[in-house]
């Protein structure tokens, strides 16, 4: 007599239980964390271990989420509540051994956890080797070790693509290696110890042999492809994932293990809500390149079953798994979330139906569809594929050198062939599938629950509308979740100023007209969080959307953020010096002129936290307008959604109020004209060797800050401004600077262009440059620190009172209307009168925040034209002070010295006025001190 198998209850199982999860930043985590929060709100506690502030990474990132736009409707009072009550945010590192935390704090942990769901992952196809071994595949054996020494059921969240190559029916079995031999467990996992030894030895080959960072991180993402294939998966997610996998059966031998295998996880089919989707998956990548205009062509098997499964209903399957494992004896399991063999969809189906509804409906989905479609999306096959690719790169590559000999920008069609050749290289392999994946198990474990459970968690997937789903679901929720809204109309086309069209086009092959600047950042990158923020918040700038077409600001309708924002990789820790030679590298690139003229840099291993290099050109603002950005982009705290206040950051620009009459607006053109042919007729500055002829090659240093309170104690005991402490500074390590280099420096003063900003700091967010250079001899033949300091403010006094400012900005409107060869001639002129660029920023006063991660430093480097090669800046930033230095390297081959030079000669001042008394004030007050911003 056979007894029956006891019922399961996912309520049961699950009330008053301790569950840690993992992974809760990410997209499927979150969907489990929500159906585990509104079907067991009796749940005992819900652990979260998050990377860095994990309290605030999750008040930030997971309780604003739309995710619970549903419990927040439905139960208002009840969502804050469990938050405060049943959420604990456990700060640490999954791929460090105990997390990172204490061995005492680790086994405390380990204590008072029922149950671990691992849904931590990198889902990056073509991650670094390392990387993607230590997400996706070591860090299991840190979570397993929680596991067992809490005695408690692990799930392990895989992926069904670690069937790699085979062919055929794929069960919900362990899975041998396609291809290489790796031998096998008695216990029937594979023994990876030689594996691993041959991968890090691999990886550690690579690193000494390879000192640049950028082609370390390429060598080590080709290296993780080649393991990968030889040994029978096709790209280095699926192997590490396998490995995971093995490393899972190894670690919880005899204890309870169940892996959870889904297969193209999408929006979700009903809860929390239809279409519910956060990013941008893999199906979404070549939907999003099709409405975009990018591509129309994909290699795939029209035929073929692609395995596409909603997430919610992998949500299910591992709330079953769970209360499973916590209901029976240990054991180990697999069960595999997924529709090939329930209820397939070929690849051409898929096809079909997202075509015909975005021919259809494309009006519907606004923030997708930007114009209707106008090309049929293709798929072939692989060879046809190939060489359709290389005809079509040969023809688009001939007419785009056409379009450059003619003055005009790259081929669009270029450029959209690297985005069809990098989806093909990403995804072709998921979408020419030679298997179909079975979910047996799986549907017999739902049968093993009530019916009452089988309706709340359904795994049913022959319930999917493929037709209902991908058109109306899925379509809606790209459209709406994962999609930054646009504007109801576009900007119109708007006339550049003079003065943005003349910085436009004054780059030259030794000075490039762009503004350098580097944040410095505590703790690790979160590149989903920190674009997010980016993306939602810039486009309140429409310049940082907009492309140069014929002296006229144009809406780029290719815009994509991911252009703009790149992350680059570091081998290890990156120190100042090395961090230096990096900078110097990508200061030498021009930014593209086929789109918005600027550039992210994400740098994600600098001084134990992560840098990100913000390079601007000077067309679309100065100085003041960058901080102000910046101040846009950042919070005054960690604690922020991805939506700014809108108090201060207006949209449009302010009217002016015309306050001088016609007569007075005369008096001052005539003063105007007048200092432009002062400035016209003037020598050019003394032969030093900052006049040498210059080759372009550049170099970007600076040091560690000065406290803001030593130089305005300075500035307060001679009674005058920040600025001519700066001023008087620089003289003084020019002098040396010259000195040392055998230049005589008593005789002629050192000229210098110092930018003097000319507008008011309210109207900074309509962007532009709004400020003058001045010709201003610098004191560099005194040799008295005290006197230099007089003689600088006493010149920098006489500039503020004249029209010299407003000159040289009409100058470089004139500019603006001159032909390029013209205007070249104009600003050499010009230039030839000094020999020194400087700068003085005004930063934010007090600290600020972006993605969560607190800025430490900010240092910007000034842009030098013409005949200038030494740039100088000093930017405020929260209490500190940021020298900076850019010059061509022919004028100062060490670069070094005259930043040190210029460190030492505030020291210089310092003990010089110590004794020093303020002059006292004249009967008529002098002018406030001015703020100078970058040029």
């Amino acid at each position: 007599m056979t007894t029956a198998t006891p019922a399961l209850h996912v309520h049961a199982a699950l009330a008053g239980k301790r569950v840690l999860l993992t992974g809760s930043t990410g997209f499927l985590a979150k969907v489990v964390l929500e159906k585990l929060i509104r079907s067991v709100p009796d749940i005992g506690r819900i652990v979260l271990l998050i990377r860095g502030d994990a309290r605030e990474r999750f008040e930030r990132e997971i309780a604003t989420s739309s995710i619970f736009d549903r419990l927040r409707a439905e139960r208002p009072d009840f969502l804050p509540g469990f938050f405060a009550e049943k959420i604990e945010c456990i700060g640490g590192e999954v791929t460090a051994p105990c997390f990172g935390m204490p061995i005492a704090a680790f086994n405390a942990l380990a204590q008072r956890i029922d149950l671990v769901i691992n849904a931590a992952a990198s889902v990056n196809f073509r991650e670094a080797l390392d990387e993607a071994l230590s997400i996706n595949a070591l860090s299991v054996q840190h979570i397993a070790e929680l596991a067992r020494a809490g005695r408690a059921p692990l799930i392990q969240v895989s992926t069904c693509y670690v069937n790699g190559y085979h062919r055929g029916a794929m069960h919900e079995a362990a899975v041998s290696p396609a291809r290489a031999a790796i031998p096998r467990h008695a216990d029937g996992h594979y023994d990876l110890y030689g594996l691993l030894q041959h991968l890090q030895h691999r990886i550690a080959l690579l690193r000494a042999e390879v000192s640049d960072a950028d082609e370390l991180a390429r060598r080590l993402t080709a290296l993780g492809i080649a393991e990968a294939n030889y040994h029978g998966w096709n790209d280095t997610y699926t192997f590490t994932k396998w490995i995971g996998e093995q490393l899972a059966m190894a670690a919880m031998r005899g204890r309870a293990l169940t892996i959870v295998r889904p297969s193209i996880i999408e929006s979700t089919l009903q809860e929390p809500a239809p279409g519910w989707i956060e990013g941008v998956k893999v199906a979404d990548a070549i939907i999003l390149a099709y409405a975009r205009g990018k591509t129309n062509l994909f290699p795939a098997r029209p035929e073929a079953v692609v395995d596409i499964v909603p997430a919610d209903l992998v949500a299910n399957s591992i709330i079953l798994a769970a209360a499973e494992a916590l209901q029976t004896a240990p054991a180990m399991r697999i069960y595999q979330a997924c529709t090939g063999a329930t209820n397939p969809v070929t690849v051409g189906r898929v096809i079909e139906l997202i075509q015909a509804e975005s021919q259809r409906n494309w009006r519907q989905y606004e923030r997708l569809f930007y114009q209707q479609p106008r090309h049929e999306f293709r798929v072939v096959g692989r060879p046809a594929f190939l060489l359709m690719l290389r005809a079509m790169r040969i023809a688009a590559g001939g007419w785009s050198g056409v379009r450059k000999l003619l003055g005009a920008s790259e081929s669009p069609k270029l450029e959209a062939l690297r985005t069809t050749q990098l989806l093909a290289l990403t995804f072709s392999f998921y979408t020419a599938p030679r298997y179909v994946f079975h979910s047996d198990r799986l549907q017999a474990l739902a049968q093993r629950f009530g019916s009452e459970d089988q309706a709340r968690y359904s795994v049913d997937t022959r319930a999917i509308d493929w037709q209902d789903y991908l058109c109306r679901v899925h379509m809606a929720g790209l459209n709406r979740y994962a999609l930054r809204p646009r504007s109801a109309t576009p900007p119109a086309p708007a006339a550049m100023t003079r003065r943005d069209y003349a910085w436009h086009r004054m780059d030259t092959d030794k000075n490039l007209m762009v503004i350098n600047s580097i944040l410095l950042f505590e703790g690790a990158v979160d590149m989903e969080r920190l674009i997010s923020t980016i993306a939602y918040r810039l486009p309140n700038y429409p310049r940082f959307t907009q492309k140069v077409v014929r002296r006229r600001w144009v809406e780029d309708e290719q815009f994509d953020i991911t252009r703009h924002i790149e992350l680059e990789q570091m081998a290890h820790d990156v120190p100042r010096e090395e961090l230096q030679a990096h900078l110097t590298r990508l200061a030498h690139l021009p930014l593209p002129a086929d789109r918005p003229r600027w550039h992210m840099t994400v740098l994600d291993r600098v001084n134990g936290g992560h840098a990100i290099v913000f390079r601007v050109h000077h067309c679309i603002t100065d100085g003041l307008g960058l901080v102000h950005v910046l101040n846009h982009l950042t919070d005054d705290n960690g604690l922020h959604g991805k939506a700014p206040s809108p108090v201060g950051h207006p949209h449009r620009a302010v009217a002016h109020n015309p306050v001088c009459s016609a007569v007075v607006r005369g008096l001052s053109w005539l003063k105007i004209a007048a200092h432009v042919a002062r400035l016209s007729v003037l020598w050019p500055d003394a032969p030093t060797q900052f006049k040498a002829p210059m080759t372009g090659a550049k170099q970007l240093v600076w040091l560690p800050p000065l406290q803001m309170e030593r130089v305005r104690a300075m500035s307060k005991r001679m009674g005058v401004t920040l600025n001519d402490v700066w001023v008087a500074a620089v003289s003084g390590a020019l002098r040396q600077y010259l000195g040392e280099h055998g230049q005589s420096p008593d005789g002629r003063a050192l000229r210098a262009a110092v930018t003097f900003n000319l507008r008011e700091k309210a109207n900074a967010f309509q962007l532009g440059n709004e400020f003058g250079l001045v010709a201003v001899d610098l004191p560099t033949n005194v040799d008295d620190p005290c006197l230099r300091l007089r003689q600088s403010s006493h010149r920098m006094t006489a500039i503020k009172r004249s029209h010299q400012p407003r000159a040289t900005m009409a100058f470089l409107s004139i500019a603006g209307c001159l032909p390029t060869a013209l205007q070249h001639f104009a600003l050499n002129l010009f230039t030839s009168k000094g020999s020194v660029v400087l700068t003085n920023i005004e930063g934010p006063a007090s600290r600020r925040y972006l993605a969560g991660s607190r800025l430490t430093d900010l240092i910007c480097w000034v842009p030098q034209a013409g005949k200038l090669g030494v740039g100088l800046a000093f930017i405020s930033y929260a209490g500190q002070i940021q020298l900076a230095l850019f010059v061509d390297t022919d004028l100062v081959p060490d670069p070094d010295r005259l930043m040190q030079l210029t460190y030492d000669a505030f020291d210089e001042l310092e003990l010089a006025t110590q004794g020093e008394t303020a002059p006292q004030p004249a009967a008529e007050p002098a002018p406030p001190g001015m703020v100078i911003t970058t040029s």
